[in-house]
């Protein structure tokens, strides 16, 4: 993605999304298990800002691995990426509390507030708009 934001949600059987992640561009965005396996991608996606998307065949880009070294490393380390980026997520939701999980998000999406509605920001550490609310309140008084 070369500009905009994007969040990847679930739905629930309720129909209350949760959002996973958001991807600020520069960035590549899509389920990776999707790319990996070729099956349809199961975690929705949607542009939160006006966006400009690049695209590229997976099976294009690995063939060309043994001619290009330096691109199969490129995926290697976009791929540990990923996964050191879930496991600190599902760290952070189970050790920090809201206002720690807040002030990381302010770190990670520096600006990111001032494009997006405030619900998504709250799903996204998995809280209320309006315990949102209380801890920007009490940020600000600080």
């Amino acid at each position: 993605m070369e500009s905009g934001i994007v969040r990847a949600y679930f739905t629930n059987q309720e129909g209350q999304e949760y959002n996973k992640q958001f991807f600020v561009a520069p960035s590549s965005i899509g389920a990776y298990t999707s790319l990996l396996t070729g099956s349809p991608n199961l975690i929705p996606q949607q542009a939160l800002t006006d966006c400009i998307i690049w695209t590229a065949e997976y099976a294009a880009i690995t063939r060309r691995y043994d001619d290009f070294p330096d691109l199969e490393r490129l995926a290697r380390k976009m791929a540990e990426h990923y996964f050191l980026e879930k496991e600190r997520k599902e760290l952070e939701i189970v050790l920090l509390n809201a206002t720690e999980r807040y002030q990381l998000f302010q770190a990670e999406f520096p600006k990111i507030e001032q494009y997006i509605p405030q619900y998504h920001v709250a799903s996204y550490l998995g809280i209320t708009p309006i315990q949102l609310s209380r801890i920007r309140r009490q940020s600000a008084k600080k």
